[in-house]
């Protein structure tokens, strides 16, 4: 009888449709850079054509969602408890569908950016992005791990991931302050239903920033058990 070797269990565990939906998910923040270049430049048009492709990245990502939760039954695992897997992939999903209701929210007013916050806000979608990365590349790390039984230096590589990790966040946080305080000092020169919105969408992205650096503690939490 042939036996199952470890390429075996990858493929017929979770960890291959995970790293693919994560790859969507960054592809996803990649889109959203294009969809607010289009916004700043009052491209509607061409708006309207990212927002597409983010829904259907947020599409792909609900079916990789759905592969990975059919696989959990019939995986072959030794460490990693299942729920800890459907945590892991809820938190990485939020990232698309958090991409698409930003885009949503902008497009569907016609949303301008204020000149005064241009570089401050598209840092701040910058510094998003690289956090997604990051998270990501700690996802394309798991097999890695699970291959070495948690420990070694997949697990150093890892626990340095997580440190990058806190460190954009931190410098994301910073961003944050600063973008809502451009925006404050402007605020009574605006519409107040457009300021509103305004910081909804800073909200938002703050919200994508932290479920990507979730997504890499939830793997530090699982080589931790």
């Amino acid at each position: 009888m042939k036996s199952t070797g470890y390429n075996d269990i990858i493929r017929k565990s979770p960890f291959g449709p995970i790293k693919a939906h994560m790859q969507v998910s960054t592809n996803s923040v990649d889109e959203l850079l294009k969809f607010i270049e289009f916004v700043v430049a009052s491209d509607w048009s061409g708006a309207t054509q990212s927002r597409k492709l983010i829904s259907d990245l947020e599409n792909q990502a609900d079916e990789l969602k759905a592969e990975t939760r059919s696989l959990l039954p019939k995986s072959i695992f030794f460490a990693v408890p299942r729920e800890d897997i459907l945590d892991l992939i809820k938190l990485a999903d939020d990232i698309p569908n958090t991409v698409k209701d930003i885009s949503g929210l902008m497009i569907g007013r016609n949303m301008e950016i204020p000149s005064a916050i241009h570089e401050s806000f598209q840092n701040f979608i910058l510094e998003a992005k690289e956090i997604t990365y990051a998270a990501a590349e700690a996802v394309d790390h798991i097999d890695e791990l699970f291959q070495f039984s948690f420990g070694g230096k997949a697990a150093e590589k890892m626990e340095s991931l997580i440190e990058k990790l806190g460190t954009l966040e931190n410098t994301n946080d910073q961003t944050e302050i600063t973008l809502r305080g451009e925006l404050f000092k402007i605020e009574k020169d605006l519409p107040p239903v457009d300021v509103m919105f305004l910081y909804d969408v800073i909200n938002k992205i703050g919200e994508l920033s932290d479920r990507a650096e979730q997504v890499g503690h939830r793997i530090s939490l699982i080589a931790s058990r």
